[in-house]
């Protein structure tokens, strides 16, 4: 554990926390990232999760980043919940998981359309054992159009939407962007329509099928890019960290990295001419006096900002600016970021243990709530860590039925 952490406090897990959405039982049936972080998120809220995943778990535990021999990518992403494996291609396997159906209130599934069916949880076999249930499917195109059969990555998704020309250096070379943007959205949209579709069961008793696709969660967060096009026919400009409307707003250089700052709103150049650089004429000058005067002298703007910044530390400017009221951040790289005060008073960061007592840190939740705080309640599973339990405790299987089903591979 990286030395940085010694005198951070640590996130311990109890399963009697509860939670807003306690009573609410999920099962989850999704790897890799959209819909784990959407089960993950129902968890953090108080439901009672079940990850599924098949004998010897899923893909994503062979991924990279490893601490001691198991993935910390499977980890940030699984926690909160109950792990069991069921090898669902076996008849035995889905009347297990049909089993489990009957019990949860909402199914997480982002398999490519038509494999639900497969596995024996279609609408028809569903319905039978669970009239109300809800099933939010999250897939790269969604159900329906022209792509809806094509298998979609994150990567894709930026290449498709526009993000990665958006983002294109200045030789015009897209640039893809090093999170997942795609998968992310996806997750948050997914888990609010869980939660709406919850809202609307409660009222009406109605289950239903949330379709959500991750393409159309990033393209839904383009913003302005698309729509201008089609409305007026213009594109937007290759310009790498300018602000498309406004300057002067780029990174700019100090004596020992580099800020990102924005002065380009009538109130903030004012600011910085009056309180920073101490020029108030600069206010009045034909050449910047409008933000469109100021688009078109960008140059000539930059130029005085970088002048001021360049021989001053990051440190120094970042105060400077903020003092003023305008908005200006040092440009972190990773290690800076993860010692960054902010993050750790919000309990972005936690440091924790595994099941097997190992540490590790996970992301906190974007979420406080006053009165239903989101609880840490199950470290991450193990692969099939709670499978005789849950199986018991659900299904009301007995030991010996257990053992049958592990000595003929169904579990």
């Amino acid at each position: 554990m990286h030395e940085i952490l010694s005198d951070k406090p640590s996130a311990t897990w109890d399963p009697s926390r509860k939670g807003a959405l306690a009573g609410v039982h999920v099962l989850d049936l999704s790897r890799f990232i959209a819909g784990p972080v959407t089960a993950q998120n129902l968890g953090d809220l108080g439901a009672d999760v079940i990850k599924v995943e098949r004998i010897g778990g899923e893909d994503t535990r062979h991924n990279e980043p490893q601490y001691n021999g198991k993935s910390l990518y499977t980890a940030i992403f699984n926690r909160n919940k109950r792990g069991v494996t069921i090898n669902t291609r076996s008849a035995e396997g889905k009347d297990l998981l049909l089993s489990l159906a009957s019990w949860a209130d909402v199914i997480v599934e982002n398999f490519r359309p038509g494999t639900l069916e497969k596995m024996g949880l279609g609408p028809e076999a569903l319905q039978a054992v669970n009239d109300d249930i809800i099933v939010v499917s999250i897939s790269g195109f969604g159900q329906t159009g022209p792509q809806s059969d094509q298998v979609l990555l994150d990567c894709i998704a930026q290449a498709q939407s526009g993000l990665m020309d958006l983002n294109a250096r200045a030789d015009l070379v897209p640039v893809l962007t090093k999170i997942f943007p795609a998968d992310s959205l996806a997750a948050a949209y997914a888990t609010a329509g869980a939660l709406g579709a919850l809202y609307h069961r409660e009222k009406t008793g109605e289950g239903q099928y949330v379709d959500l696709s991750v393409f159309d969660s990033l393209m839904y967060a383009i913003g302005t890019s698309i729509p201008a096009y089609l409305v007026n026919d213009v594109t937007p400009p290759h310009n790498g960290n300018r602000d498309d409307y406004n300057a002067p707003a780029n990174i700019f250089p100090t004596n020992d990295g580099y800020v990102y700052l924005h002065a380009g709103t009538q109130s903030f150049w004012a600011r910085l001419c009056a309180d920073i650089l101490e020029r108030p004429e600069l206010m009045t000058d034909p050449r910047f006096n409008t933000v469109s005067a100021r688009m078109t002298n960008m140059v000539a703007a930059e130029a005085m900002v970088t002048e001021w910044t360049s021989v001053r530390p990051g440190a120094e400017v970042e105060a400077t600016f903020r003092r003023v009221g305008i908005p200006c951040g040092i440009v972190s790289d990773i290690p800076q970021a993860a010692v960054n005060p902010q993050v750790w008073a919000r309990e972005m960061l936690v440091k924790t243990t595994d099941t097997e007592g190992d540490e590790i840190v996970l992301y906190g939740s974007p979420l406080k709530f006053s009165k239903s705080p989101v609880q840490f309640r199950y470290a991450p599973p193990q692969v099939g860590e709670h499978t005789d339990g849950v199986l018991t405790e659900i299904l009301g299987l007995s030991g010996d039925q257990i053992d049958n089903l592990r000595e003929k591979g169904v579990i």
